[in-house]
């Protein structure tokens, strides 16, 4: 990685010249940003105005008028929605291990812009399954709605008559209403979780 952004910074200092605070670099991490800015530094010989660097995350934040909000605050308003659906709901200190797993899982799905999110929590019983129903998928899409079900396949053939698994079957048939009343619930106010933020800029890209 540091080969190449060496490479990338020499070929737009030597192309670019004094232009090169008309660009902005954009980066998975503020790591690969600061290898960057010291690899430009090492080929700008004098003074010019230095480009502007930033992360993806960052980048989309700015295509968005949404904010990102911490995991504590999804996790309460997640857990009052659940609550809506689901009257009698576990205690919050049992919800959470569960709603750490479904903000994580809600922000990839998300992240890979799943068109048909209702069809991916429909009861899917074999991985082999998403291989036929989401034949229309990228590779890396089917790969994500295989790692969504790893976790449930694993639990089920580990502990088929555990507390954790029948905890997660007791909350399946909630997931789509779930999701789709923490992003009404989220949207209300301007806010999101990151892969919620990404989906919003690429759904509305054209506008």
């Amino acid at each position: 990685m540091q080969s190449k952004l060496h490479a990338i910074a020499q070929t737009f200092v030597h192309e670019v010249g004094d232009d090169l605070h008309r660009y902005t670099f954009v980066f998975p991490n503020h790591r690969a940003g600061l290898f960057f800015r010291k690899y430009l530094s090492q080929y700008i010989t004098r003074p010019i105005l230095a480009p502007r660097v930033m992360t993806i995350n960052e980048c989309f934040a700015e295509l968005s008028d949404l904010q990102v909000v911490d995991q504590l605050t999804l996790l309460l308003r997640l857990y009052s929605e659940y609550r809506q659906l689901r009257p009698n709901a576990e205690s919050l200190d049992h919800f959470i291990y569960w709603g750490k797993m479904m903000l994580a899982d809600f922000s990839e799905i998300d992240n890979h812009v799943v068109q048909h999110v209702e069809a991916l929590f429909s009861s899917i019983k074999d991985l082999h399954d998403i291989e036929e129903r989401f034949s229309y998928l990228t590779d890396n899409q089917r790969k994500a709605l295989s790692n969504f079900w790893r976790e449930f396949q694993e639990s089920d053939r580990r502990h088929p008559d555990g507390e954790l698994h029948k905890r997660f079957l007791h909350t399946w048939d909630l997931l789509y209403p779930l999701y789709i009343a923490l992003h009404r619930n989220l949207l209300q106010e301007g806010l999101a979780y990151e892969g919620m933020l990404h989906r919003e800029v690429l759904d509305h890209w054209d506008s």
